[in-house]
């Protein structure tokens, strides 16, 4: 079974508003009493010493862990009340069964909080979830559009899963550049930019069907448009999101969306990923100091990988974050 590196560990950044916990395991009760407030019982079901693994990033009503276990093992639970949990299995020798229908990497798995589930797990089982508050999860819903929030009716179960979405991949990615750099969490931005991003991935998971946006006429499209720039233009210093424009302008995502798409020729998502890279440029080239580190600026805009930020950087401004920074340390 893949390791993590290092021991078990729990992280504190600098705002209590987050927590990492990392834990081995060598006994499926410990693994049960990792997610915290679920009430879980797990019951081990084949033979042989139990080797599992554990890890948790929580901030700001989200949480996101991974959970890997050598052995078949029976899950039963409750997760915490107000909350939406989707997952998704990595890697698994076998098919398990989620709530009395087969799990297959072909699906999500969907808790509702407070609704009781059953699980029983592949052997050799990897699977990755996040954990939303409902109430912040709807607030979201409802800035850009979308109500009530997916999965406010439903109880725990299976949903196929859509070809082009990649939740494990994401979530994977996502925390090992946590695992890497935990105190990232400290960035207030960050936060809100990783809550945001996460809460659209959920959303468009629902499948949502296609909106009169389509039929907007041309002038309104302009003026949602240029009501959206002259907002950027006034918080140019600011990581906005693309629920801040929403809530703004009152319109809905999928306006927004066609609006930016007919008179800009791209997204609104990528429209202010490029704002943010040049409010990161901006902030680089104020740098005094050779020395200073771009992850935290990559944070403090918004950025959570590294290696994915300076690609990005490198591709709208034909350099590097250190080149940049090394040109204006020179002068």
């Amino acid at each position: 079974m893949h390791r993590f590196q290092g021991p078990a560990v729990l992280h504190r950044p600098a705002s209590d508003a987050v927590s990492v916990r990392v834990r081995d395991t060598h006994d499926a009760d410990e693994q049960a009493a990792c997610l915290l407030d679920w009430g879980q019982c797990y019951e081990q079901m084949s033979s042989g010493a139990f080797d599992g693994h554990f890890e948790s990033y929580c901030f700001d009503g989200v949480e996101l862990f991974r959970e890997e276990a050598n052995q078949v093992v029976q899950q039963y639970g409750r997760p915490r009340p107000g909350t939406l949990t989707i997952g998704a299995l990595l890697d698994a020798d076998e098919g398990g069964r989620f709530c009395g229908a087969p799990l297959t990497p072909d699906h999500h798995f969907f808790l509702r909080g407070g609704k009781e589930f059953h699980f029983r797990t592949p052997q050799r089982v990897s699977l990755t979830a996040v954990t939303v508050d409902m109430e912040r999860f709807g607030a979201y819903c409802q800035r850009v559009g979308e109500m009530p929030p997916p999965g406010a009716c439903l109880d725990s179960g299976l949903v196929r899963r859509n070809p082009r979405d990649d939740l494990g991949g994401l979530l994977g990615s996502l925390m090992q550049s946590l695992r890497h750099s935990p105190d990232m969490l400290r960035h207030a931005t960050l936060r809100r930019c990783l809550e945001e991003g996460l809460h659209s991935t959920l959303l468009g998971m629902s499948n949502p069907t296609e909106m009169a946006g389509k039929d907007l006429t041309a002038s309104t499209r302009q003026y949602v448009v240029g009501k959206a720039r002259d907002y950027m233009r006034e918080h140019v210093e600011e990581a906005i999101t693309v629920s801040e424009l929403c809530a703004h302008i009152r319109v809905s995502r999928r306006t927004l969306q066609y609006s930016f798409q007919d008179v800009l020729g791209t997204n609104p998502a990528r429209y202010l990923r490029n704002m943010r890279l040049n409010g990161a440029r901006r902030e680089i080239r104020r740098q005094t100091d050779a020395r200073a580190p771009m992850a935290d600026i990559a944070a403090h805009w918004g950025f959570w990988h590294p290696s994915r930020f300076a690609a990005e950087y490198k591709s709208l401004f034909g350099e590097l974050p250190s080149q940049t920074l090394k040109a204006a340390t020179q002068h």
